[in-house]
């Protein structure tokens, strides 16, 4: 009777954190089965035209800098090479996602996060169609989504980050920089936060070393070669300063005039990169020349910086509909977006759309051509699901905008909100949804380059929210038992734990031998 008791007692503990965490398995098992429809309805993957042969061209040959795009991706395209199936690439992109909510998860529970309001932070990363759709094209965006949250979570995994989470950090957030050149700005500010939590000179020293050492050896086999990692990377302003440039009206050099567009002001384009892939004849591949990189860049400077009213007021339309759901910014831009909703069948030769919008069908194998078949498979019960899911469920404008407000509610709350908590809201909102919009400032507006943004934007909100709940108390953390299961808030087996991560003491006090810590900002 006693060694069945124990079976009992010893088999009610192992199911315990299951059943503390059943809602979010549920909520995965539900994420798993939308990907496998995915998965099945669209044979192998997405494509994207512009895009995606662009890095199976690159696949193909060998490993050098490319004008427009960054060859982290290449990497993970190379490595999946050996399965000769693009589905695998987009399996492994959609797996990457749910690691993704587990991981947010996880963290928001570990900073102290009450268990329904960290579920309902992985709410997005589970079912937001574009993170489904993004998942199943041949694009670095889910991929760099992943590095980019994994580098700032590292950080944020302790009140205090530590020398190894700062090298962790640094070292994703290098590999994100090689994915996607736009981690730069989230690089520096990481490495401005480490300093204003005065964690001392190890972290810092780490992290810059992590980051820089994989910065300097890329930059250092680049060499004086055009790569989107260096001065080509200007092209992309140029779009934004060709949209709005009025050349009989501001002052401009004879070579910077070369690069005015040959549309009146009131007849441009609605997408900035419009711009340059359909720039004048008369500027043809000289663009990807030094001189052609640095006469653009000096055409976009001047023209931004005699019309900073009109540049402002585009950037800001542009921006607000990242967190305005369904802002109508022109016909083009509405290609883009129905390039992110998946198709009710796949475009062929008898099923013809207009600019190439909704997204087409990957050939088979890693061959670098889009598939057109004669006649396309018709349309399934499935895709039809699908695509009205595509339509309907794409909430990061939502997020973001809840974010951004909750921030500022914790922000006015002052010390009433745990000093940490507003700390890394800000910078959870500065890095995730200030990145989405600092991207539209240099280049345009597309729904996709929101996408790093929701889990940060996610866990600020839920941060925020915590805060604002429990304003009288410190958030306790869950933390790891010692057979790794998620013990009670402020427990490590039997060792009490504070919310600084050191077991066995009060809260405030350091072992003999310790140095006295500084607080954390109020």
């Amino acid at each position: 009777m006693k060694r069945t008791a124990m079976s009992r007692e010893g088999q009610s503990d192992r199911m315990t954190p299951l059943r503390r965490h059943l809602p979010l398995v549920i909520l995965l098992a539900a994420g798993l089965g939308l990907r496998i429809a995915y998965l099945v309805a669209y044979q192998p993957a997405f494509w994207f035209h512009g895009d995606s042969g662009e890095y199976l061209l690159m696949l193909q040959q060998p490993l050098e800098p490319h004008p427009n795009r960054p060859i982290g991706y290449v990497l993970l395209l190379s490595a999946l090479q050996q399965t000769r199936t693009l589905a695998a690439v987009a399996a492994v992109q959609h797996l990457l996602s749910l690691l993704l909510a587990v991981g947010l998860y996880a963290l928001l529970l570990r900073r102290g996060v009450v268990r329904w309001l960290a579920t309902l932070a992985a709410v997005p990363l589970i079912f937001d169609s574009l993170v489904l759709t993004m998942g199943h094209y041949l694009l670095p965006d889910l991929m760099f989504m992943v590095l980019f949250a994994a580098s700032v979570g590292a950080l944020l995994w302790s009140p205090r980050p530590g020398p190894v989470a700062a090298v962790v950090s640094g070292g994703l957030i290098a590999v994100a920089w090689v994915t996607k050149p736009t981690a730069l700005p989230v690089a520096l500010l990481l490495a401005g936060y480490l300093v204003v939590r005065r964690v001392g000179w190890r972290p810092v020293l780490g992290y810059l070393l992590a980051f820089g050492v994989p910065y300097v050896m890329v930059m250092v086999w680049i060499g004086d070669r055009q790569s989107v990692y260096s001065a080509q990377s200007g092209t992309a302003l140029y779009g934004r300063a060709a949209m709005i440039a009025d050349c009989d009206r501001i002052e401009l050099t004879a070579e910077e005039r070369i690069a005015c567009p040959d549309q009146p002001p009131d007849q441009r384009w609605d997408r900035a990169d419009a711009f340059f892939w359909r720039r004048p004849a008369r500027l043809g591949d000289w663009v990807y020349t030094p001189e052609g990189a640095r006469v653009l860049t000096s055409f976009s400077r001047s023209v931004i910086s005699q019309q900073p009213g009109d540049y402002l007021a585009t950037v800001g339309r542009e921006s607000a509909a990242h967190f305005v759901p369904g802002l109508y910014l022109g016909p083009m831009n509405e290609c883009l977006r129905q390039r992110l909703v998946p198709p009710v069948r796949f475009r062929s030769a008898d099923v013809r759309v207009e600019q190439n919008c909704p997204p087409a069908q990957a050939s088979s194998g890693f061959q670098a051509a889009v598939a057109e078949p004669v006649v396309a498979d018709p349309a399934t019960p499935l895709t039809r699901t699908l695509h009205q899911y595509g339509r309907w469920t794409r909430g990061i404008p939502v997020v973001m905008s809840l974010a951004v407000l909750l921030t500022a509610a914790a922000l006015a709350a002052g010390r009433r909100v745990t000093g940490w908590i507003r700390l890394d809201t800000v910078l959870l909102v500065v890095a995730g949804p200030g990145l989405a919009v600092f991207t539209v400032a240099i280049g345009m507006y597309e729904p996709r380059y929101a996408l790093p943004a929701l889990p940060l934007a996610a866990a600020a909100a839920a941060l925020a929210a915590q805060g604002l709940i429990h304003r009288d108390a410190p958030a306790r953390p869950e933390s790891v038992g010692p057979q790794g299961t998620v013990g009670p808030q402020g427990t490590v087996g039997s060792a009490t734990r504070d919310t600084d991560g050191a077991a066995g003491r009060p809260a405030g006090r350091a072992d003999s031998g310790d140095a006295p810590r500084p607080a954390d900002p109020a």
